[in-house]
């Protein structure tokens, strides 16, 4: 007679909003794709209000760079995936591994998020950077990331000069001072106190 084992519980994961499966990835790049594109134009002033810590370098700054690290080894998986591109022709898991390191790198020059990332990976699987016949290189996909960067940064510095011209068409904050007063002179007119002194 056999001895019957106890089932042995499976250890708990612990939840992180990293986790995400592919059925769910593809729930969120329709989100995205929703509420940061209009008319097939991106809504760049709606991607850059994305607070920090949700971008990319925050989420390595939060979650660890493992965790960030297959998140988007996830997503370019996904979009290796649908490509319609014969399998010798597209990235393999080394490649997609290394361009998943690149982006982590490189999403510090102009603080890049998540939906920056899904958003033009949804735009070039559509062929709207022109179409993509062979996948073999990163370099393909990251020349056409630059168009995107590109246009958002020109969104970006459009932006930061129309609130330039507000802040200045404020006009002038007054000084406190009319004229500039040295230092020297400043401390002999503050009142000093001696600690020695107690009475």
């Amino acid at each position: 007679m056999r001895a019957v084992k106890p089932e042995q519980k499976a250890p708990r994961k612990r939840f992180s909003p990293l986790n995400i499966n592919t059925l769910e990835y593809g729930i969120i790049a329709n989100l995205v794709v929703q509420n940061y594109q209009k008319d097939g134009n991106v809504n760049f002033e709606a991607l850059l209000s994305i607070p920090l810590s949700e971008r990319i370098p925050g989420l390595i700054e939060n979650y660890g760079k493992k965790s960030v690290h297959r998140l988007l080894v996830m997503i370019l998986n996904e979009f290796n995936n649908k490509l319609q591109l014969p399998r010798t022709k597209k990235l393999t898991a080394t490649k997609i591994s290394v361009s998943a390191c690149e982006l982590m790198l490189t999403a510090y020059e102009d603080q890049l998020s998540l939906e920056d990332l899904i958003l033009f990976l949804q735009r070039a699987k559509a062929g709207l950077y022109g179409p993509i016949k062979n996948l073999v290189l990163p370099s393909v996909l990251f020349d056409r990331f630059e168009m995107y960067r590109q246009a958002r940064h020109e969104v970006f510095v459009k932006l930061k000069e129309a609130r330039d011209a507000e802040f200045k068409a404020m006009g002038a904050v007054p000084r406190t001072s009319s004229e500039p007063t040295a230092i020297g002179d400043l401390l002999q007119q503050s009142f000093i106190f001696d600690v020695h002194n107690r009475a």
